[in-house]
């Protein structure tokens, strides 16, 4: 069997190798075989990132100029690869030193029909990132739509499904929208949980994604992303999950008010607002009101502090 990983790498000359040690540390049962693509999404670090990625024969480097973005650089690289199971993996998170024996664990129960599966995560804190940290099995649309097993997972495709659909679906900038994809396979099939942790999620790096989730332009990359979302999956919310739907629009309003819509916040707003969730509603409606870079300080503590979910 071929297992594939692709890591993209943007300004990751200073983590990649910890990355990389991690993926080749551990052993691969007899039958397998690594296939590790690392795709220079048009770095500044380029030299230094090469100069790195020599220390690792073994991986086959992809690049290009001008920076575009993860998810093009990730699906540029899930087109090369070869794996009956393909792994996209940051450059800055690693491996856990038994990863191929978690894997092997994972592949014993993930069911055949399933195009993905996610696996738990835990901080290199040790922290668990997942609501679920037990749970193995089923992930339906609807246990998405409701908002079950939430959290931040790793996830494994089927090398052919993913291929097949051409990777993630491209919201045409720099910054993926990776649940408008995970929703599209679920509508098809039955995705899947793996409580096996193999991946270790570094919190708290500067420069990191959600180190700036929070920033103006980031910020409205996400009302783009919850859009597009929403455009293709608002029916289905509405019939199987109304107040969940009216939770993301609550979402998206705060968003949109960190990225300056002002106006736009309100009338999201008004779309989730919900009577049986004053509080929730409410709460919104406060963060709304105030200034866009005092937002994101007062989300970044009430995460901190466990008032909202952290992860996911």
């Amino acid at each position: 069997m071929i297992v594939s990983l692709v890591i993209p790498a943007f300004k990751a000359s200073e983590t990649i190798s910890s990355t990389l040690a991690s993926v080749f540390a551990a052993p691969l049962p007899e039958s397998w075989r690594l296939d590790v693509l690392v795709v220079n999404d048009g770095s500044p670090d380029t030299l230094t990132l090469e100069t790195t990625l020599q220390n690792f024969p073994n991986v086959t480097y992809l690049s290009y100029e001008l920076n575009q973005g993860k998810t093009i650089a990730v699906n540029l690289g899930f087109a090369q690869t070869r794996g009956e199971v393909v792994i996209p993996l940051d450059a800055d998170d690693t491996l856990v030193p038994d990863w191929t024996t978690k894997l092997f664990a994972i592949l014993d129960t993930w069911p055949e029909d399933a195009p993905i599966c996610f696996s738990a995560c835990r901080t290199q804190l040790g922290e668990s990132t997942v609501a679920d940290p037990c749970y193995t099995g089923p992930l339906s649309l609807n246990d998405m739509l409701n908002e079950r097993h939430m959290g931040e997972y790793l996830p494994m495709f089927r090398g052919d499904a993913l291929r097949a659909a051409k990777g993630y679906r491209d919201m045409g900038e720099a910054f993926g929208c990776e649940l408008w994809t995970y929703l599209g396979f679920a509508e098809h099939a039955d995705l899947w949980i793996s409580s096996e942790v193999l991946r270790i999620y570094h919190v708290g790096r500067k420069g990191s994604i959600t180190s700036n989730m929070y920033t103006q332009k980031t910020a409205k990359r996400v009302v783009r992303c919850y859009d597009l979302i929403f455009a293709d999956f608002e029916a289905a919310y509405r019939a199987h999950a109304p107040e969940h739907l009216g939770r993301r629009r609550l979402r998206q309003a705060v968003f949109a008010a960190i990225s300056g819509q002002r106006s736009r916040a309100w009338a999201l707003w008004k779309m989730g607002v919900r009577r049986n969730a004053p509080l929730e509603s409410m709460a919104a409606l406060f963060l709304i009101a105030l200034n866009p870079g005092t937002i994101g300080a007062l989300v970044h503590l009430a995460k901190k502090a466990r008032i909202v979910r952290r992860f996911g």
